[in-house]
């Protein structure tokens, strides 16, 4: 059973970031969106939390469109940038939601 985990608030204590792994497991995908897109800014912490989901079969993920309207480019390959109908796919292919 796969879980997709949204994350949308904003983020100024990075431990909650990491917290978020200890929820998920492999085949899992999260989610940053809204203000959740904000981590994208931190190079050092998100680097490490990349490299845990890498390490754990986890797929990050970024809405575009919230990207865009926040003036934030992502440098990262490991996250992959989704359309609103590429979110509605995720959505369906997991079994479950959580949000964060």
């Amino acid at each position: 059973m796969s879980t997709l985990f949204t994350i949308h608030s904003s983020w100024y204590d990075t431990t909650w970031l990491f917290e978020q792994l200890g929820f998920a497991s492999e085949g899992d995908s999260i989610v940053l969106l809204q203000d959740g897109v904000l981590a994208l800014r931190s190079p050092i912490t998100l680097g490490s939390f990349l490299a845990k989901c890498s390490a754990h079969n986890i797929d990050v993920f970024a809405l575009a469109d919230d990207l865009n309207l926040r003036g934030i480019t992502s440098q990262y390959e490991e996250v992959g940038l989704l359309s609103i109908a590429g979110f509605v796919d995720l959505v369906v292919r997991h079994d479950k939601q959580v949000a964060w």
